[in-house]
């Protein structure tokens, strides 16, 4: 069978042998979800109906949603029902690093929607943008941007997935840490553990959960993602209803179980993003719990220029895992990927077919290859073979569980 992987601009095309499993989540895919979603939601009437003229409403983002700006169009479009002017609006985004994640989002919004709401991206080093909201249960002092203590209103917008932090992200996710302060932001870095399974106990997203109770979160839009990396399935309402909802369709769509472990996992991830070196992580720890010892994991990314320092410390390395206790003693930005990878490179021999520089992926620790004939040789020569496109949203396992078989 052929098949094409694409990644951004990178495109891999494949002769598959018979037996190849493939991923694939298309079967969910359903036209006009959004809208749909939009005027059914889980355990709340329509947005309109929330709101009252003088009420404080905020939009909180999670710029890795797909179609973020879409969303928050759509959104909008549901307040237009009611006098907009009674109603004191904020778009609020978090930091990145350089600034031009969030703003983006902000600069592709229609005109018309870009004029009625005020977006302000919050900034975790100015003490002025934070107020105190409560302890929580276990005795921490939590301070959170005031656009959020002073809502009378929350919407968040995000992405419901498995999380190498988290065990799930979604919903409160999307409010904390980011629009907490700098110690908050590193902190969570620490919570990743390639060796935990999503429904493992989780003390950052119980707390998470406990900071969307305090703060009375009441609406909650959030997607699960197709195998495009665009909008799969939309799931609106109250904030425990969705997130029910949306783990049980995240489970059926993206959660892969096999019956016995892979000589090759070829993935890729959706590219052409400020998110791929995360995406690439997480693609590559989803691919490591499937092969074996002596497996090998071939990815196809299109992935940003610019590194953080952690990968930076990583390329300079001539021993990785000696880079695991200062990754979590003192956390990049980027600790959480480059763990991902130091974890995967432990077991598996890993191959990239990218848009980056040959010398600079060997740095890494990868094999470099550069076109889709070397990764066709690498496919010919394995006794088995799996395919996951968008594999950073798959969690995947041997046994334990009913194995999928979708073979192409």
């Amino acid at each position: 069978m052929q098949l094409q992987l694409t990644s951004g601009n990178s495109v891999a095309n494949l002769n598959l042998p018979d037996g190849t499993v493939v991923h694939s989540t298309s079967r969910y895919e359903e036209p006009d979800k959004l809208l749909a979603a939009l005027r059914n939601p889980l355990g709340l009437p329509v947005l309109s109906e929330c709101v009252v003229p003088g009420d404080r409403v905020v939009i909180v983002v999670d710029p890795e949603t797909p179609q973020v700006v879409d969303v928050i169009t759509q959104v909008w479009a549901q307040f237009q029902e009611l006098n907009t002017d009674e109603l004191d609006v904020t778009l609020l985004l978090p930091p990145s690093s350089d600034g031009a994640c969030s703003q983006s989002v902000v600069d592709e919004l229609p005109v018309h929607v870009r004029s009625q709401l005020a977006a302000h991206i919050h900034d975790p080093t100015d003490e002025n943008q934070r107020r105190y909201l409560a302890s929580s249960a276990g005795g921490e002092r939590l301070y959170l941007s005031h656009y959020l203590t002073d809502a009378d209103f929350i919407i968040s917008v995000g992405t419901i997935g498995f999380d190498g932090v988290l065990g799930y992200r979604g919903t409160s996710s999307a409010i904390y840490p980011a629009f907490s302060n700098v110690e908050a932001i590193r902190s969570a870095k620490r919570h990743c553990d390639p060796e935990l399974m999503p429904d493992d106990k989780r003390p950052l997203r119980d707390l998470v959960d406990e900071i969307g109770w305090l703060l009375g979160t009441q609406f909650t839009v959030q997607l699960v993602p197709d195998a495009a990396g665009g909008t799969g399935i939309v799931c609106c309402g109250a904030t425990d209803q969705v997130m029910a909802a949306a783990k049980q369709l995240l489970n059926d769509c993206y959660r892969l179980i096999l019956n016995e472990e892979i000589h090759l996992a070829v993935v890729s991830i959706p590219g052409n993003s400020q998110f791929g070196w995360r995406q690439l992580g997480a693609a590559v720890t989803t691919a490591s719990r499937i092969v074996g010892d002596d497996g090998r994991i071939a990815v196809v990314a299109e992935l940003p220029a610019r590194i953080g320092p952690g990968l930076e410390m990583l390329r300079r390395s001539k021993s990785p895992e000696d880079l695991l206790p200062s990754l979590n003693d003192d956390p990049p930005e980027d600790a959480v990927e480059v763990t991902q990878l130091i974890h995967a490179l432990r077991t598996s021999q890993i191959l990239l077919l990218s848009n980056l520089d040959a010398q600079f992926v060997e740095d890494l620790g990868i094999l470099a290859i550069s076109t889709d004939t070397e990764l066709q040789r690498a496919i010919d020569a394995s006794d088995n073979v799996i395919v996951v496109p968008c594999a950073n949203y798959v969690w995947a396992q041997v046994g334990e569980g009913t194995a999928i078989s979708d073979q192409r």
